[in-house]
């Protein structure tokens, strides 16, 4: 927490002993012996958010096409052709390439050699006899705990393989007992939805965000576990490119080309 807030982030918290702890989420065990209170936080429900967010593209006027699997870029005079594995092409002014831990296939043709890796996470849905108010992270087990409508969402984990391998069940297993000791009336073996998800990491930690070596291709992506939390100004800052042709100064460090 020190280290945050020497590197200028606005932070609010307390330690809180163990007792303090359990009256304020009683969903904790007395295996918990100290926590830290983190003031003004938020959290968001993903599934709701994502669906939120395609409604407020198709109410400016955007179009989503699901379903599609894009397999090249073709750059040409004047335009950047997206081709579909179906055979269908699309013809865009620009193009930005979002694409998660899949990234490299399509951008490397256009100049971007750093790679972009699955750092895979693994969650599923418990049932909790009383739901904590907000996350709990329990670093050392390195484990999110949110609630996620009438269910309590677990995740943790990073596993380096590639982003279509199977669900590893060990993992899920791990997670869960990881969080076993710590927490009271969820039962951690009447688990749903469980999920592995592909983060997509960069080799020194940085996203790539920019224009590309080919003129009306950019990138976005490389963001680890931050993503929510840094696509809405990697978002406007990618806009001045896009819209203006100008790289902002806050992008040189995450030049796709370095």
């Amino acid at each position: 927490m020190e280290q945050i807030a020497g590197a200028g982030q606005q932070l609010d918290y307390v330690a809180v002993s163990g007792r303090r702890a359990r009256v304020m989420e009683p969903a904790l065990t007395g295996r918990v012996a100290t926590a830290v209170e983190i003031r003004g936080q938020r959290f968001l429900h993903p599934p709701e958010f994502v669906r939120s967010l395609a409604e407020a593209v198709r109410s400016r006027g955007g179009r989503i096409v699901e379903g599609a699997d894009v397999t090249a870029l073709e750059h040409g005079p004047g335009a950047v052709c997206v081709v579909r594995r179906s055979g269908e092409r699309d013809r865009h002014d620009a193009v930005v390439v979002a694409t998660g831990a899949v990234l490299s296939a399509l951008t490397a043709p256009f100049g971007v050699r750093q790679p972009v890796q699955a750092g895979r996470g693994y969650s599923f849905s418990v049932p909790a006899e009383r739901m904590p108010a907000g996350p709990l992270y329990f670093p050392h087990q390195r484990v999110a705990c949110t609630p996620l409508g009438d269910r309590l969402r677990v995740a943790g984990m990073m596993e380096f393989r590639r982003p279509g391998d199977a669900l590893d069940p060990r993992r899920i297993t791990a997670v869960a007992d990881a969080v076993r000791p710590f927490l009271d009336g969820v039962d951690l073996d009447d688990r749903r939805d469980e999920w592995v998800g592909s983060r997509p990491c960069t080799a020194d930690g940085l996203p790539l965000i920019g224009p590309t070596a080919a003129p009306g291709v950019f990138v976005a992506g490389g963001h680890g576990m931050w993503g929510i939390a840094l696509g809405p100004v990697t978002g406007q800052l990618l806009a001045q490119s896009v819209v203006k042709g100008e790289v902002p100064p806050e992008l040189a460090p995450f030049d796709p080309l370095r």
